[in-house]
Formats: structure tokens, sequence, C-alpha cells
């Protein structure tokens, strides 16, 4: 399985599909410096759903959420290795749009169990 690729979505959806909702609708991730290059990947959590999709979001489409951040950086985040709020702190990872969604909402639930676990098992 190559690493943010629509497999690799697919089992992350699978994984979180009954976690809690955080009060944002779509957050993009953009993965810089990975062995392809750049990937992208969007978590959307609409309808009491969540979905991951490999790719950016269609044109005229906008995440409320824009989270970058290097391959290296974000991989030990995803193991729980890191706490995502020193990562955002030490500049390892940019926030655009929501900051308070962000903050409020994302880091907390990126946090629990459903996700952090789901995240583990992608890494």
């Amino acid at each position: 399985m190559t690493r943010f690729d629509d497999h690799w979505c697919e089992t992350l959806t699978a994984a979180v599909a009954e976690a809690g909702l955080a009060d944002v609708d779509r957050v993009l991730w953009v993965i810089t410096d990975t062995a392809d290059g750049k990937a992208a990947f969007v978590v959307e959590m609409l309808d009491e759903a969540v979905t991951v999709s490999a790719g950016r979001l269609p044109r005229g489409t906008k995440a409320q959420v824009t989270i970058t951040v290097k391959e290296e950086r974000l991989l030990p985040l995803l193991a729980g290795e890191r706490s995502w709020d020193a990562a955002f702190m030490r500049g390892d990872l940019k926030v655009e749009g929501a900051y308070e969604r962000w903050l409020d909402g994302l880091v907390p639930l990126f946090s629990t169990e459903p996700w952090a676990s789901a995240w583990k098992a992608s890494v």
C-alpha cells in the first residue's frame, strides 16, 4: 500500500467510521517531501459520517482547514509519538483557514482513541 493513496484512505475511513466528529466539514492535508513528491488527502466529516479520500478537493470546493506538513514530521504524529500541539508550536505543521476549529475541534478529536488508533495503524 502506498501511503496516502485510495486504499490507505479507505482503511482510515473504516477505522474511524464510528469516531466522534469535530465542528469542521473538510480538512485538506498537504504532505510535502514524500518519496513521490507532494501528496494530499481530504478528511470530510459530513452528515454524521467520516470519509477520507486521496487527492485535492474538486474545483470550487474549499476546505475549512488546510494542514501542510512534511511527511517526516507527519508520521510521528500519526503514530502517536508526538503531540499535535507541540508540532504546531514548533512550526512542523502549518494550519490555514479556521484555526480555532483546528485547535478546539480537530486536535482533541485526533487525540481520541478511535482516531489515534486509526492514525497509528496507517503508518
